[in-house]
Order: C-alpha cells, then structure tokens, then sequence
C-alpha cells in the first residue's frame, strides 16, 4: 500500500472531506471574494502610505493575486445557474438592509461610532489624525477595511454617498457568503427553503434565558449575552459587527469549499493578508483550521514546493501581514484587555453558578445542535470535531471591551456548523425522508430562530436611524479619544513610510 494513502487511512475520520463541496477548484465566486477582500488594502496601501513604499508594495499585492489567478486550475465559471444566483443576492441583500449599513431601518446603538468612523475616514485626508501630543500624531487606528471603499466613493462624490455606498458593499459581502455555502445550485423552493438557513441560525438563546432566570424575556429586545459569554447568530453578526463578521464568513466558507483542492495553500498565502486591515480576528481564527490542512496536506505525502507558492507572493504575504498588525497594534497596551465591568455584555460576570451557566451556555448555544448533527455526518469530521472543540474552550477566555475574542474566533466554528446543518437538510430534501433526528433538529432550530427573528423586527418596526456624519469620532465619545479606536503614532517604521496625517475637523468647522 502506498505509505501517504496509508496515513490517510489511519487518520480517514480526522481529514474526511465532503466530496461534493471540498474538492472545488477555484472558480468566478473565489476570484470575486478575493478581490473583494482585496480592494480596502489596496486603498489602505495608496492613501497611508507615501509612494515610495504604497508603489511597489501595490506591485507586489496586485502580482500575487495575478500569479494565483493564471494557475492552470483557477477557473472562471458561476456554479449557480441564473435565477438561482438571482435568488440568493436578493435574499442576501434584504437582510443586509436591515442591518446598519445603508439606515434603511433603525440601527442598533454601535453605529453611532461606526458613523463617525466613516464620517472621519470620508472627511479627512489620509491618514486621519485627531490631536499632535510630545510630537506624536494620536490617528484613527482601527480594523477599517469594511469602511474604506465607501468613504472613497464619499470622497469623489460626497459624503451623501458614503452611506448607500457602504450599503452595497456590505450587501455584495453578503451575497458572496451566501452563495459560497453549499446551496442547491437551481433556482426552486428548495433554495429558497435552505437560504432561510443561514438568516435564522443561532443557539437556543430564549430557551437559555427560561432556564437561568425563570421569566420569559421580553420581546423583541436582545436574546444575547443572558451569560457572561454569547456566541453570536449570523444575523446578529450582520447588524452588530459586519466589519468584523464579513471577512471572517467568506475566509471560512472558501476554506470550506478548498481545502481539500491542491489550490488552498496558494489561496490562503495571498487571501489571509488582506484580511488584516479588515480585522485580525480573521487570521487567527482560520489558524487551527489551517494546521488541520496542513497536517492532511503532509499526510498526503505532499511537500510544501507543491503548493505552488511564490517566492514574490510569499515576500508579500509577510510584508503586509507586518504592516497592516503594526499598524492595528499602535498603542496596543492601551487597549482595555478585559471586558469593562459595567458593560452590558457582560452584567453576570461573577463566580456564582459560573460552571453551571458554562455547561448551560455550551448546551444552548450548539451541543446540543453538535450531538443531533452528529449522528447523520458521514464527512468533514476532523473540521466539525475541531469547531466544536474550539467553542467549548473559548468561553474560558476574556479579550477586549466586549470579549471579542469569543465574539470573533467562534465564527469559523458556527459557520462550519451551519454549513454541515445545510449538508444535511439538503440530503432530506433530496431523499424525501425526514429521519427523527430532523425533527430534533427542526425543534432546536425554531427556538434559535428567535434570536435572529428579534434582531429583524427591532431593524423593521422600531424609529428608522438616520446617519450623522456632523461630529467626529472624538466628540461622539465624550471628547476623549476611544483607545480601541485611535492610536499613537510611535512607531519609527510607520511613521518612516506613512504620509504625513491630518487632523479631523471637529463639528464646528464641518459646519463653516
């Protein structure tokens, strides 16, 4: 027996693959989600960086994209028939609308800051500074990739533009994730049936709240964070953090449909850097992931010069990995590391019954779902065995005001989730039979749904939001500077190869 498939044997549950959807070769939606990753660091490139460095590190970025694009199996054909891929952008654009981006509908309490992050990166040349301390530039600092093609567009055509601009950026995102899940490929109610899926999937957040308080909650306010840890339903995601959530869903999904294809090294060479300015979450939570490739990559008997990766690519990869983390990283001890006592998100942060309302939490929120899913799965056991890992340990970690670090690195887990419950619904549908377990599951995700169904009535039926650009950033957080959001500028690197910043304008000269 040949001695790698041997070792795939010994290890067959570890690196199984959906045979149908794992094995793709990267086709028009891959090259459209690159370029779409791609394009705010592109921007970020041209407008903070002075020409000697922007020219040729724009050289090197658009070179590595091109030379993973000529592979010989790269390809350019839709999956989706017409109407199906019809379909699918109008559903993903509805429920982009009821998010932020675009106020169509009333925005939650975040997008008062959000606002002013567009208002200040669409108002200000680049790079946007709000005050010159001891000789050192205080600049806007952040994971702002989502907002930087919108506040382009707002610069060439004003910033009544940047809001619907914004809109269809988050809405063409939107459209990719769903169109990179494992969708039935012809239009018919089979699509519009599963696509309900990824719209209302969430844990058993109601039913958790029953159990831990003994009232029902009041509807429709937030299902989420009824313990000290919440691991977020996509809809959810959508209005509260699509700068966050977006990227995170196309890395997972494309990393879904090839890693068992020879183009996933390549791919994620050129692709996982460009996520960095959108935010560094991205990164790190694909990174158990991507040992688990890589370990089946070895194990195949493969070796790393057959990856096809560059040497140009490579050079990049490590050069704009460095740049966009040194720049996010700016003044990162400032940053609060733990969750603020007082926040909302985390009003039950206590000893008392903490191990209880752990198991609570792990059972309502996807093991319960995990074990039903479970006894119909027949591939992508090591993905699925390691998501669940991975969200039974995260809550025993804390990072940032909000504890984004569970809000974001369980992303992948969920998304992975998700894609194996449209696995499966898309089998029943197929056969026509609906085992018991279906039903199980159908129960479990009815009372999710309430999470995501709560987040929509609130965006549909509650006072419309309207954008306020007229302040900045500063003067919308009390006048003092958010150190989440802004940055000293200390760094001799940085400060060697970037364009000199300027200072936001505040209120009253916008209105001059």
């Amino acid at each position: 027996m040949n001695p790698a498939k041997a070792r795939l044997d010994h290890h067959h549950q570890l690196f199984s693959l959906d045979e149908n959807n794992s094995r793709l070769a990267p086709d028009a939606l891959t090259v459209a989600s690159l370029f779409y990753l791609a394009l705010p660091t592109l921007i970020f490139l041209v407008g903070w960086l002075r020409s000697f460095a922007s020219i040729p590190l724009l050289v090197l970025t658009l070179a590595g994209i091109w030379q993973f694009l000529r592979r010989d199996d790269v390809g350019w054909a839709m999956p989706y028939s017409t109407k199906a891929a019809a379909l699918v952008m109008v559903v993903a654009c509805l429920w982009a609308s009821l998010g932020g981006a675009g106020h169509f509908f009333e925005a939650n309490p975040d997008w008062l800051i959000r606002d002013k992050v567009l208002g200040d990166l669409t108002i200000t040349p680049w790079p946007p500074a709000y005050s010159l301390v001891e000789g050192h530039w205080h600049i806007l600092r952040t994971a702002f990739g989502f907002f930087l093609p919108a506040a382009l567009i707002g610069k060439v055509f004003g910033i009544a533009s940047v809001d619907i601009a914004l809109y269809v950026y988050c809405a063409i995102g939107c459209s990719l994730y769903f169109l990179l899940l494992p969708l039935p490929r012809k239009a018919g109610w089979p699509l519009a049936l599963v696509l309900l899926l990824p719209v209302f999937f969430s844990g058993m957040d109601y039913l958790g709240i029953v159990l831990v308080t003994g009232t029902t909650p009041l509807f429709p306010l937030r299902l989420e964070w009824w313990v000290p840890f919440s691991y977020p339903s996509m809809t959810g995601q959508m209005h509260w953090a699509p700068n966050h959530a977006i990227p995170i869903w196309l890395v997972t999904t494309l990393f879904y449909r090839h890693w068992g294809h020879a183009s996933w090294p390549a791919l994620f060479m050129v692709m996982l850097p460009l996520t960095v300015i959108w935010t560094p979450f991205a990164a790190a939570a694909m990174l158990p992931f991507l040992l688990l490739a890589s370990w089946r990559w070895f194990a195949l008997g493969n070796r790393y010069s057959d990856a096809g990766i560059t040497i140009s690519q490579t050079i990049t990869a490590a050069l704009i990995t460095a740049l966009t983390m040194r720049f996010i990283s700016l003044d990162f001890a400032a940053l609060p590391a733990l969750p603020q006592v007082n926040s909302i998100a985390n009003w039950t942060w206590d000893t008392d019954q903490i191990v209880l309302k752990y198991l609570l939490f792990i059972l309502m929120e996807f093991a319960i779902l995990a074990l039903l899913l479970a006894r119909g799965l027949h591939h992508s056991t090591g993905l699925f065995r390691l998501a669940c890992i991975i969200l039974m340990v995260l809550p025993l970690f804390k990072f940032g005001p909000s504890n984004d670090l569970i809000l974001r690195l369980s992303t992948p887990c969920l998304v992975i989730l998700l894609i194996v419950l449209l696995g499966q619904c898309r089998q029943w549908l197929a056969t026509n039979q609906l085992p018991f377990t279906a039903f199980l599951i159908g129960v479990v995700f009815c009372i999710g749904a309430a999470t995501p169904f709560n987040e929509m009535y609130r965006s549909m039926f509650f006072k419309r939001t309207a954008p306020d650009y007229s302040r900045s950033l500063v003067e919308q957080h009390w006048n003092t500077e958010p150190p989440h959001y802004v940055g000293i500028l200390n760094s001799s690197i940085l400060d060697g190869v970037m364009s000199a910043p300027t200072r936001v304008p505040t209120a009253a000269e916008r209105s001059r």
